[in-house]
């Protein structure tokens, strides 16, 4: 049978939040001069930003690699820029992929301190910390790069309408389409736009908390699905990296 699914994108997020509020239908939301219609495009790209901290949606993250080398033998420590659109690592998802064992970090304070005024620290792996929106990293190598690899959440949710390879923060022309859920993005919308006004919120929040717990409850990993006799999984700690060949059997 036919189907047609409407998705959101900007201008239709606005145009929705019309309607939801009893605000009269701009030709053109995006380039619109009425005060509330501008209010409601605000609403829009403020839940981005509020929508980016409260979840690690699968849908904005993103895998990486970082070569780390150092710029001559014996460097104690050394700083690398990430992605322009870096928000956030993803925990536990940092590795070195040269000894195939986790990157240490974050490092705490008084360790890194510890280990660059004793000009000491461990050699199994590559060990962090952020620091000035960079990754510092103790001790790196030389003169043979060592991939970090990771994951990240971005904050590039917008798809440009007009250059399909544009990603960004916010959204400004009407065919900007959300990578998230537009009907969530728009409920949370609906909800800050009504607060804004000075208006009963309350209800529009509880419709807009009901998605957000299904969408969040929903936007997980599965386990995986193993035909061994045993449930375990392979040991893995920043020292001992056991193989997963034969495990279990």
């Amino acid at each position: 049978m036919p189907v047609q699914i409407l998705n959101f994108d900007y201008g239709s997020a606005i145009i929705s939040i019309c309607k939801l509020v009893g605000h009269p239908i701009p030709v053109d939301p995006a380039g619109s001069d009425d005060p509330a219609v501008i209010q409601m495009g605000a609403a829009v790209n403020n839940a981005f930003a509020e929508l980016l901290t409260q979840h690690e949606w699968q849908d904005l993250t993103v895998k990486a690699s970082l070569p780390i080398v150092g710029d001559f033998a014996g460097q104690k420590e050394k700083a690398f820029d990430l992605p322009v659109d870096f928000y956030r690592f993803i925990d536990q998802t940092q590795w070195n992929q040269g000894s195939q064992i986790p990157a240490g970090g974050p490092v705490s304070n008084q360790a890194w301190m510890c280990y660059t005024v004793r000009n000491w620290s461990p050699q199994l792996t590559l060990f962090w910390q952020m620091r000035n929106d960079k990754l510092n990293v103790l001790n790196p190598p030389f003169p043979t790069p060592v991939n970090f690899e990771y994951m990240y959440l971005t904050r590039a949710q917008v798809i440009d309408q007009d250059d399909p390879t544009l990603f960004k923060n916010t959204a400004d022309k009407n065919g900007d389409k959300f990578f998230l859920d537009g009907y969530l993005i728009m409920l949370l919308a609906r909800a800050r736009y009504l607060e804004w006004k000075g208006f009963d919120s309350s209800a529009a929040t509880r419709d807009y908390l009901a998605i957000f717990n299904s969408r969040a409850g929903s936007d997980k990993a599965a386990g995986v699905l193993s035909l061994s006799p045993s449930y375990g999984i392979p040991l893995i700690d920043p020292l001992t990296s056991v193989p997963n060949s034969g495990y279990g059997m």
